[in-house]
């Protein structure tokens, strides 16, 4: 007979503030990439918005992963 694993809740807590500093690093990322670049093009903001984009794309598809995961433990 298995034994019964209680959930805890530390554990939780830390995954929830990963997924949270995942999701600020890739739109970091993004903008700081993007910014980078309109400063090497000299194209104004239009970069670093879509660095801000992309980042936030990657950091939910990021979220959906992990919820997924977590959906498909349970």
């Amino acid at each position: 007979m298995s034994p019964i694993i209680k959930p805890n809740p530390q554990s939780d807590f830390m995954r929830a503030a990963s997924l949270g500093l995942e999701v600020a690093v890739a739109v970091f990322l993004g903008a700081f990439i993007g910014y980078e670049a309109d400063k090497y093009f000299k194209t104004g903001p239009w970069l670093m918005v879509t660095g801000v984009v992309i980042g936030s794309i990657a950091g939910f598809w990021n979220a959906y992963k992990f919820a997924m995961d977590e959906d498909v433990r349970k």
